[in-house]
């Protein structure tokens, strides 16, 4: 809700990524990769890794995911 109406750079980081396949676990990878971001906003390769760990897919995006979480921190840093 609140991510649509900002048109956070986390959701277009994840269409580019194509981190959005079968989309029954895309809401909960957002949600956290945002959670991340306002704790830590330049959070490290592991950190990113280690905060999506607990969230699960069966189609396997997790390196699409990562990526697509390392764009948006870069993307809210230049937006500074």
């Amino acid at each position: 809700r609140g991510l649509q109406r900002l048109k956070h750079p986390i959701v277009q980081s994840f269409i580019n990524f194509d981190g959005m396949q079968c989309g029954f676990c895309t809401p909960g990878a957002i949600v956290t990769a945002k959670a991340l971001m306002d704790k830590n906003p330049d959070a490290s390769s592991e950190e990113v890794w280690q905060a999506l760990s607990g969230n699960l897919c069966v189609c396997g995006t997790y390196p699409a995911w990562a990526k697509a979480v390392a764009e948006a921190i870069e993307k809210v840093k230049e937006a500074e």
